[in-house]
């Protein structure tokens, strides 16, 4: 299966060097499925890059076609970080 990078168009990071990467799953090649995105959300400093990546998760990911190949985990990250 792709990651999700690599499948939207849409992403900022697809193709580009994961080094360095704002995007952890990016950055470690890790699948956003896989990804502890509550944590990262949570450690981030407030502000509008944070805002920003709320913004993003919860507008993109519900329609990723990723999601549809992996909904428990995505649908759940998604309630959560909602409820946040």
């Amino acid at each position: 299966m792709k990651n999700c990078w690599d499948m939207k168009e849409e992403c900022p990071f697809r193709g580009t060097d994961p080094a360095g990467s704002k995007c952890p799953v990016h950055a470690s090649q890790t699948p956003c499925w896989e990804f502890d995105w509550l944590s990262f959300y949570a450690a981030m400093p407030a502000g509008s890059e944070k805002d920003e990546w709320k913004r993003m998760m919860l507008e993109w990911c519900p329609k990723c076609e990723v999601r549809n190949e992996h909904p428990g985990p995505i649908d759940s990250f998604i309630e959560s970080l909602a409820k946040i």
